[in-house]
């Protein structure tokens, strides 16, 4: 793992994408092997945090610094494993559980370098992360949809990022799946990854997360473990 002082670094962000803003003057830092859960209602702006730390959308005020860097550097998008909330792949063609998992190589190793037996070992071991080895070679498109959740995870999983975001990684998952997605989780957080999930039911993780942060009224406020299971409103 890379050394950083801290892996994300918001300064006084604000951002919005009309004249009212989602997120309002935010500060907040992560460290690395911190395992983060961003709650928040509908709308309130967890995705947005997200996709600002991606380098996707840029602040209107303040700062976003990621691993040391500006988070549209591509340096630094090597070094983040990213999982949106559901399946988003335009085409129509027929791809394996491993080929989706590959992909998430290409931005490492390049899309015309061939993967080589340590890229596919890495591939393999993403894909028994998930438990999904048994269909490692089944069309995506067949699957159930927390099949297709898990191998979206894998494919974050893959290069041992040193930053994992992830929108709402148990969406669609078996709930007697969940506990083991949350373990992988937190044995890479264990490793020395910084983890951010978003989910709006912070209970997939409260065993093995390090902070709850709620998302409301354009700040971030952090909530303990007694507070959120007494039913604090995470709303804004």
């Amino acid at each position: 793992m890379s050394v950083t002082t801290s892996t994300v670094a918001f300064a006084g962000v604000r951002f919005g994408y009309g004249a009212a803003p989602i997120l309002d003057g935010v500060d907040l830092e992560l460290a690395p092997g911190e395992f983060v859960v961003l709650a928040g209602a509908n709308g309130s702006g967890k995705s947005t945090l997200l996709r600002l730390s991606l380098g996707l959308l840029h602040p209107a005020e303040g700062s976003v610094r990621v691993l040391g860097g500006d988070p549209t550097d591509a340096a630094v998008r090597r070094r983040i494993g990213y999982a949106p909330q559901g399946l988003r792949m335009v085409t129509a063609l027929p791809v394996s559980v491993t080929e989706v998992v590959s992909a998430g190589l290409t931005g490492m190793r390049g899309p015309l370098r061939r993967l080589g037996r340590d890229d596919r070992d890495a591939v393999a071991r993403a894909v028994a992360s998930v438990g999904l080895a048994d269909q490692s070679q089944e069309c995506l498109f067949e699957l159930s949809g927390g099949q297709q959740q898990r191998a979206i995870l894998a494919r974050a999983f893959v290069g041992e990022p040193d930053l994992l975001l992830l929108d709402e990684p148990t969406t669609g998952i078996d709930q007697a799946l969940r506990p083991q997605i949350a373990a992988e989780l937190r044995r890479r957080a264990d490793a020395g990854a910084t983890v951010v999930a978003v989910s709006h039911d912070p209970d997939d993780f409260h065993q093995v997360c390090d902070r709850i942060l709620v998302i409301g009224a354009g700040r971030l406020r952090q909530i303990t473990h007694e507070e959120f299971h007494a039913h604090l409103e995470v709303g804004p």
